[in-house]
C-alpha cells in the first residue's frame, strides 16, 4: 500500500513540475551571434541618448569601452574557458607571455629583466552574443534575453598569419 502511495505522489509530482520557470514564456532556442567591432559603432553613440554622463566615451571602439569598465571594476569579466573571475587591474595581462631581456644598468652591467605583454583592444574584432529566445504566449512576441557577451581576440601565429578567433573573456548579465 505504501508503495502505491508513493509511486502515485511521485507520478502526480512529475506531471506537474515544468522545464520553465514562468508559464506564460516558452523558451524557443538558445542563440549565438558574432558581431564585428566595426558594426558596433551605433552601440557607443546611443550611449549619449540614454545618459549624458557618458559622452566621454563617444569615439572608442566597443572593446575599448568594456576593457575599460572592466578595469574600473564596473563590469566583472570572467575567464571564457574556466569561467573563474578575472582580477579587475589584471585584464589586460591576463594570460599573457612574460618575456626575459636583458638590460644594461648605468655602470654597463648587465641584468636580467622582464616585459609583460599586455592585451590590446585593437586585436579584439568580434564580440559574441549568446541569447535565450522566448515566446510570450499572452501577446504572441517574441523577446530575447542576453545571457552573456564574449569578446573575442584576433589570434595570430609567430610568423604573423591569422590563426582564426579565440574567447578572451565573457561578461554575464
Amino acid at each position: 500500500m505504501k508503495k502505491t502511495i508513493f509511486l502515485f505522489a511521485f507520478s502526480i509530482i512529475v506531471l506537474n513540475v515544468f522545464a520553465q520557470n514562468n508559464s506564460n514564456s516558452i523558451l524557443i532556442r538558445h542563440d549565438t551571434a558574432t558581431l564585428k567591432v566595426g558594426d558596433c559603432e551605433w552601440i557607443i553613440k546611443s550611449l549619449a541618448k540614454n545618459d549624458p554622463s557618458l559622452n566621454a566615451e563617444i569615439g572608442k571602439s566597443l572593446p575599448q569601452f568594456l576593457l575599460d569598465g572592466i578595469q574600473k571594476g564596473k563590469i566583472k569579466a570572467f575567464d571564457a574557458n574556466t569561467n573563474t573571475p578575472i582580477p579587475a587591474k589584471k585584464i589586460l595581462t591576463w594570460q599573457m607571455p612574460v618575456d626575459s631581456i636583458m638590460t644594461m644598468d648605468e655602470s654597463g652591467n648587465s641584468k636580467l629583466g622582464t616585459i609583460q605583454r599586455e592585451h590590446s583592444s585593437d586585436n579584439i574584432d568580434e564580440v559574441r552574443i549568446y541569447n535565450d529566445w522566448y515566446l510570450d504566449v499572452a501577446t504572441g512576441k517574441l523577446k530575447s534575453v542576453i545571457k552573456w557577451i564574449e569578446l573575442r581576440e584576433k589570434i595570430h601565429s609567430s610568423m604573423g598569419d591569422f590563426l582564426g578567433y579565440a574567447a578572451f573573456c565573457r561578461i554575464y548579465y
